[in-house]
């Protein structure tokens, strides 16, 4: 059964910003006081509170979806549920590789020193270091959430949830690239009061995550499927923040640093390349592809 999602502009930005409010008052209704996010049993509950916030979040994508004075039926798309909540792409595999590539690309130069390191230490070494992070209940609740549960929620909040209502309100790529990644970046915004955070640093996880919430929503869109931001947000949930201060302490630091400007810059060209020439490599039902019998409107950039 084919489903038109052509929601108000007014109900979409609502839909959008309530999707991010219930994902925050998912992890605080009924929380009195401050607690340490790393404490298994807060881990535990909060896992219980995040998948009923996934239960809920296609209900209200469903509310602003169906707020009367939308666009007109010419100009909405017709597709399965499963393909307006990216959960089914016509080329699967190429459609999660190809953004986890990318990722890696991106990724260059902390790969290109980890692989030093390694090498250099032996690899009796990395096993212990792998096996530390395994090792007790709550590094393994940790890693689940890090790993499993917070990537797959996010996207599914935020971009399966979130990007279609935007792209349905007629808005553009970067239009609904940007305000989806604000909505995440906001509601990242929590960690305030988890333990006393600092709020210089939240301010800068504000811009972290919504730099990182923008990749993730272009991933959705251009591929059409869930599947390609979740493979990116576990990798760089695996890898964690880049160490640029420890680069001129390298012992290699020359080829670590050439592998950071190189990956940077091999990220932007291959971003700004498919941006302009759109080639047909995935159906998204959102993104125009040169060439290709798409759905999607409207080109980079364009409102």
């Amino acid at each position: 059964m084919n489903l038109s999602i052509c929601p108000p502009l007014y109900a979409a930005a609502l839909g959008a910003a309530g999707l991010s409010a219930l994902f925050v008052g998912g992890l605080y209704v009924g929380v009195s006081k401050r607690v340490d996010r790393d404490e298994p049993r807060v881990v535990v509950e909060r896992f219980g509170r995040v998948g009923l916030v996934c239960c809920a979040a296609p209900l209200l994508t469903w509310v602003a979806a169906s707020a009367p004075g939308g666009r007109a039926a010419s100009l909405c798309v017709a597709a399965p549920l499963w393909r307006w909540l990216g959960l089914w792409s016509p080329v699967p595999f190429r459609a999660a590789a190809v953004p986890l590539g990318l990722t890696m690309l991106l990724f260059l130069g902390p790969l290109a020193a980890l692989g030093l390191d390694a090498a250099a230490q032996g690899p009796a070494a990395l096993r212990e270091r792998l096996a530390q992070r395994v090792r007790g209940r709550r590094q393994r609740l940790l890693l689940c959430r890090n790993l499993l549960v917070g990537p797959f929620a996010e996207e599914w909040v935020f971009r399966a949830c979130t990007c279609p209502l935007l792209f349905g309100a007629g808005l553009g790529d970067a239009a609904n690239v940007w305000g989806s990644a604000v909505c995440f970046g906001a509601a990242h915004l929590h960690h305030v009061f988890d333990g006393g955070g600092d709020v210089k640093a939240v301010a800068v996880m504000f811009v972290y995550t919504s730099l990182f919430g923008a990749y993730s929503s272009y991933l959705f869109l251009r591929t059409g499927t869930v599947a390609g931001p979740l493979a990116a947000h576990i990798f760089c949930n695996a890898m964690g923040l880049p160490d640029f201060a420890g680069v001129p302490r390298h012992p290699r630091r020359r080829l670590v640093a050439g592998c950071y400007v190189a990956g940077l810059a091999g990220f932007i060209a291959a971003v700004s390349l498919d941006a302009a020439s759109r080639p047909p490599l995935f159906g998204s039902l959102f993104w125009a592809e040169a060439g290709a019998m798409g759905v999607a409107h409207g080109a980079f950039g364009s409102s």
